[in-house]
């Protein structure tokens, strides 16, 4: 598998697109969460919103800087969905992954 990889201390798009079989659907009041994880574990971002592009298709712009760890990133995308009883409303989980890189001159 080979990892999107964007450049230390630039901003990147990251966006989500939310399904139920092959129909696009969106989360209980059209709000889409995602929480960023750097390569020790720690946060980079916690519970920022992303903006709804189309049914189901949110994005965010993520912002690094150019001291930021180089490696590996995981974006946890999260949206409310009501699942029918008995389970109601749960949280809906997508990640993605990207690399950070220093890039020389």
């Amino acid at each position: 598998m080979s990892l999107t990889k964007f450049e230390r201390g630039n901003t990147f798009k990251t966006t989500v697109t939310f399904t139920s079989g092959s129909t696009n659907i969106d989360p209980s009041g059209n709000k889409a969460f995602l929480d960023v994880y750097k390569p020790d574990g720690t946060m980079l971002l916690q519970g920022v919103s992303g903006s709804r592009v189309s049914t189901g298709v949110y994005h965010y712009y993520i912002s690094t800087d150019s001291n930021d760890p180089l490696g590996i990133y995981i974006i946890d995308w999260k949206g409310m969905f009501n699942y029918g009883f008995p389970w109601t409303y749960q949280w809906k989980h997508q990640k993605n992954t990207i690399q950070l890189l220093e890039v020389e001159d």
